[in-house]
């Protein structure tokens, strides 16, 4: 299909071009109907006055290519440029073994557990003479996050991003179960010189006639390397793009004000034999589960599809608990087109009946401070904001995925811990049942007005 997309521009062309194909197909037996597409197509641009030759190749497209990437890899700077004026791929998407022999032959660029389609793009880069042009389908995850770190900075010095378009849906368009971020088209161009924009477009579902058109940022607004992460950011409209502008004027980010974000320590397959199913044994302590998230409130005990309810305080589980004190909990994944992508609760042990250490699955991020404990106001305020549809909507300009990493947050500008105790008190006197009461808190106390403020509590409705 993508090679026929591109015979049919051809078709528009009148001047006679010589076009030719090298398709990689990894799967036997599609080859004969991907032949006999081919000969159609060369049919077709014969007809029009083009010329069209093509080769199958049925193949490991990274790992028979993987000679020049290595070069590439050990020789950074100096091979001749690539053969290809474009490549265009919707490469397949799983995690990859690290010691798999395609993230050995990329073992520079990639990082933890390694995805497939990145090592794709790194391959087709590789192969591109100057100038020449890669577009992908692909998850967004490559634009965050640590895993990709090394492979982004690894592409950027290679290839300069010139248009990104975003399915901001992750059902409608390519309909898989599994499908856990949202998915882009991406332009590259091989070179070094950053482009001065970068066009952004959208569209809901695989209907590209719905898109919302096209925009055009500087690439410096879309490509932060601030925090040396190199964070590709794709606001959806104008709205997020001033939503961006307001959040990174705040005067610090999140971990330098003393804030810590971490992630529960209890991972329950690993640790069975201190988990219980009930809260009534003489050593039980709470076990806290994304669903005993709700905002501002901790909700526990909640019974959920078997999951144990409490878990053994012992000298031997003493590492895996924490100490009871003032935290915010965040949930680190959101259900499938989930309204919200943060939601967080206060833990305030003082308005109850704890013992000294809780469990905190390994599903939810806790925060605390690093020096002394959160005082109430505190910890409301910070759960106000993670709350909040506006810092929601920056925070997706930033992930695609349905993973909050703590890495992300710690990285995040924030306000400062004054105003978030002046929203604490503020929210503590409202409904918070009302999503646009907490939302008018919200924008008071951020002195946020005009349009912006109008669409964050029309969100948060």
């Amino acid at each position: 299909m993508l090679s026929a997309a591109i015979c049919d521009r051809f078709m528009r062309i009148r001047t006679p071009r010589r076009i030719e194909l090298v398709l990689f197909e990894s799967d036997p037996l599609a080859l004969p109907l991907l032949e006999q597409n081919m000969k159609r197509c060369r049919s077709e641009l014969h007809q029009a006055g083009h010329e069209m030759t093509y080769s199958l190749r049925c193949s490991d497209f990274v790992l028979c290519n993987q000679p020049s990437c290595d070069q590439e890899l050990l020789f950074d700077n100096t091979k001749e440029p690539g053969d290809y004026d474009a490549a265009i791929m919707n490469p397949p998407y799983f995690k990859l073994n690290k010691e798999s022999a395609h993230a050995q032959a990329f073992e520079r660029i990639v990082h933890g557990q390694p995805n497939i389609y990145a090592l794709f793009m790194a391959t087709a880069s590789t192969l591109l003479r100057a100038g020449g042009e890669l577009v992908a389908i692909t998850p967004r995850s490559f634009c965050s996050g640590p895993y990709f770190r090394a492979f982004r900075r690894w592409l950027f010095a290679r290839m300069s991003l010139r248009h990104l378009h975003l399915f901001d849906s992750r059902t409608d368009t390519f309909r898989e179960a599994d499908v856990l971020q949202e998915s882009l088209i991406t332009l590259f161009t091989k070179g070094r010189n950053e482009c001065a924009s970068i066009r952004l477009s959208t569209s809901h579902g695989a209907d590209f006639h719905a898109e919302n058109g096209v925009s055009e940022y500087p690439s410096t607004q879309i490509i932060d390397d601030s925090d040396r992460s190199l964070i590709v950011r794709i606001p959806a409209n104008l709205i997020d793009m001033q939503i961006m502008e307001i959040i990174e004027q705040w005067p610090a980010r999140f971990r330098d004000m003393g804030l810590q974000i971490s992630t529960g320590p209890v991972v329950t397959f690993r640790a069975t034999d201190f988990l219980l199913e009930t809260a009534d044994h003489s050593a039980a302590v709470p076990l806290f589960y994304p669903h005993n998230v709700r905002p501002f409130e901790t909700c526990w005990p909640i019974a959920r599809n078997g999951k144990p309810l409490a878990f053994r305080a012992c000298p031997e589980s003493e590492r895996l608990l924490l100490p009871t004190k003032n935290y915010v909990f965040l949930r680190r994944f959101s259900a499938k087109e989930e309204h919200r992508r943060l939601t967080a609760s206060c833990f305030l042990p003082m308005q109850g009946h704890w013992p000294s250490r809780i469990a905190v699955e390994n599903h939810v991020n806790y925060v605390y401070h690093r020096q002394r404990d959160l005082s109430d106001m505190e910890a409301l305020g910070i759960a106000g904001y993670f709350n909040s549809a506006f810092l929601d909507r920056y925070f997706r300009c930033l992930s695609g995925n349905t993973q909050v990493n703590a890495t992300e947050i710690r990285a995040m500008p924030f306000p400062s811990l004054l105003t978030l105790t002046e929203l604490g008190c503020r929210i503590k006197r409202i409904n918070l049942a009302s999503r646009e009461a907490v939302e008018h808190a919200v924008m008071e106390v951020l002195r946020i007005t005009g349009a912006i403020a109008r669409k964050m509590v029309e969100c948060a409705a």
